[in-house]
């Protein structure tokens, strides 16, 4: 296995900070999922329109798309950052190209 250079060490650091931020969004959004309400406090809730279970219910179903994301993003990052790199390598030496063949056009006189 080859050495990895610091910006590949830096991105496996990055997604696999989402990766477990991901996870730990999906354990909250678990636990909320699965929270027992009081029947008394449902039924006073509901006096109000306030429908208590759905509405943890729907705070559940958000907080999981996020750490699904999160989780999604984490890891191509951390088992793609030598890919990455390579292709924000070539899209910056594209960009330089780029912008001295503008300037060479320019320098040129073939404006």
């Amino acid at each position: 296995m080859k050495a990895m250079p610091a910006s590949t060490l830096w991105l496996e650091l990055l997604g696999g900070l989402l990766v477990a931020l991901g996870v730990l969004l999906a354990w909250l959004a678990f636990t909320l999922a699965n929270q027992t309400i009081d029947p008394n406090l449902d039924k006073n809730l509901m006096r109000v329109r306030i429908d208590f279970p759905g509405f943890l219910e729907g705070v559940a179903r958000h907080l999981s798309v996020a750490g699904a994301w999160m989780a999604g993003v984490g890891a191509v990052l951390f088992f793609g950052a030598g890919y990455l790199v390579w292709v924000f390598r070539v899209l910056l030496g594209l960009a330089a190209l780029f912008a001295l063949g503008v300037w060479a056009w320019l320098a040129l006189g073939w404006a």
